[in-house]
C-alpha cells in the first residue's frame, strides 16, 4: 500500500527535522520547505495527501499559502495550520480558506498523529454519489447510526458529497459546515455512546481504536445510536443540522458559558469542539440534558447549474 505523502513547512529547520522525523517512524513519507514559495512550488510538481504548515512565517504566511493552494491549486488537499497563537479573527478566516485542522505549538505529537491519522483515512474513505435529487430547492434528512459501524463511514465526505453536487454552496460554507459536522457527530460518538474520559481520548491511535472495539463489544454501548439530521432550505438560506445520541448527556451550560467567556479560541482537544461550533454556527443550541446539539447555519443563494 502507497504510504501517504505529508509535506511540511515550516521556516525552523528545528522543527521540521524532528518532526519528519517522527512522522517517518510513524509510517508516513515526508517531505519539507522552508517556506511558503517553496511548498507552493512543491505541490505544483508533486502530489501530496496533506500539508502542514506553520502559520506564522516571514513573506508568504500560512495563511497567505493556505489561500493560494485553495485559489490555484488543488482545493481538496488536506492542510493543517500550526500555531502558537490563533485569535478569533485568525481562525475563522482559516476556516474559510479550507484549514483542515489546527496544532498549537509546541508541538503534541500524539495529537498531530492522531489529526493526521484521520484525516488520512477520511479522505480513503470517500465515497462520491452519482447524481442524485438535483435542483431541490428543499431537502429534510435524517439517519439513524449504528455506533458499531461508525468508524467505517467517514460521515463528513459523504455529506460533503451530497451537498457538493446538489446544492452548489461556496467553498467557505461547505468547509465551515463539514467541520460542524465532524465536531458534533464524533463528540456523539465518543462522549454520548463510548463515554470515553479525557485521559482515554488522548491515547495513541491503536490503543484509541482497541480501546473502541473494546467498548462497542459492551451490549449496553452496542444497543445506543447517533441520530443525523439536516434540513437545507434556499428560500430562507439557512441549513439546520442536528445530533442527537442515547448517552448520559452533559453540563452544557457550563460548557457554552465558558466558552463565552473565552478570551482565545480553545484548540486543546478537550473541549475545542464546543468552542468551534459555538464560533462558526449562526446559531448553536443543546436541549435533553446535552444529548441533542443543533446549529443553524445561514447559506446564500448560489444558482443551480443545468445538467446535460
Amino acid at each position: 500500500m502507497k504510504l501517504p505523502r505529508i509535506l511540511l513547512v515550516d521556516d525552523s529547520a528545528a522543527i521540521l527535522n524532528s518532526l519528519s522525523a517522527i512522522l517517518k517512524i510513524s509510517g508516513y513519507e515526508v517531505e519539507t520547505a522552508y517556506n511558503g514559495s517553496e511548498a507552493l512550488r512543491r505541490i505544483h510538481s508533486e502530489d501530496f495527501d496533506l500539508v502542514i504548515c506553520d502559520i506564522e512565517m516571514p513573506g508568504i504566511t500560512g495563511l497567505d499559502f493556505l489561500g493560494r493552494v485553495r485559489r490555484d491549486y488543488d482545493r481538496e488537499l488536506d492542510v493543517i495550520l500550526m500555531t502558537g497563537f490563533l485569535d478569533h479573527e485568525y481562525f475563522i478566516e482559516a476556516i474559510r480558506l479550507g484549514a483542515a485542522d489546527f496544532i498549537r505549538k509546541p508541538i503534541d505529537t500524539k495529537q498531530i498523529i492522531r489529526s493526521i491519522q484521520g484525516l488520512v483515512e477520511r479522505k480513503q474513505n470517500r465515497n462520491d454519489f452519482s447524481d442524485f435529487y438535483s435542483h431541490l430547492d428543499h431537502a429534510d434528512f435524517s439517519f439513524v447510526l449504528n455506533p458499531k459501524h461508525f468508524s467505517k463511514f467517514a460521515l463528513s465526505k459523504v455529506f460533503n458529497s451530497f451537498l457538493r453536487q446538489n446544492f452548489h454552496l461556496s467553498h467557505s460554507e461547505l468547509n465551515e459546515i463539514l467541520i460542524c459536522v465532524d465536531e458534533m457527530v464524533y463528540n456523539a460518538f465518543i462522549h454520548g455512546i463510548l463515554k470515553l474520559t479525557n485521559k482515554e481520548r488522548v491515547l495513541d491511535h491503536k490503543s484509541l481504536q482497541q480501546l473502541i472495539l473494546q467498548r462497542l463489544q459492551i451490549p449496553e454501548n452496542a444497543e445506543k445510536r447517533m441520530r443525523f439530521a439536516f434540513c437545507i432550505d434556499h428560500q430562507n438560506e439557512t441549513l439546520n443540522i442536528t445530533v442527537e445520541d442515547d448517552g448520559d448527556g452533559f453540563d452544557y451550560e457550563a460548557w457554552l458559558l465558558r466558552v463565552a467567556q473565552e478570551t482565545k479560541l480553545n484548540l486543546d482537544e478537550h473541549g475545542r469542539g464546543i468552542s468551534m461550533l459555538y464560533h462558526l454556527a449562526d446559531k448553536l443550541e443543546f436541549s435533553d440534558g446535552g444529548r441533542k446539539v443543533s446549529i443553524i447555519k445561514k447559506i446564500l443563494q448560489h444558482p443551480h447549474h443545468e445538467t446535460g
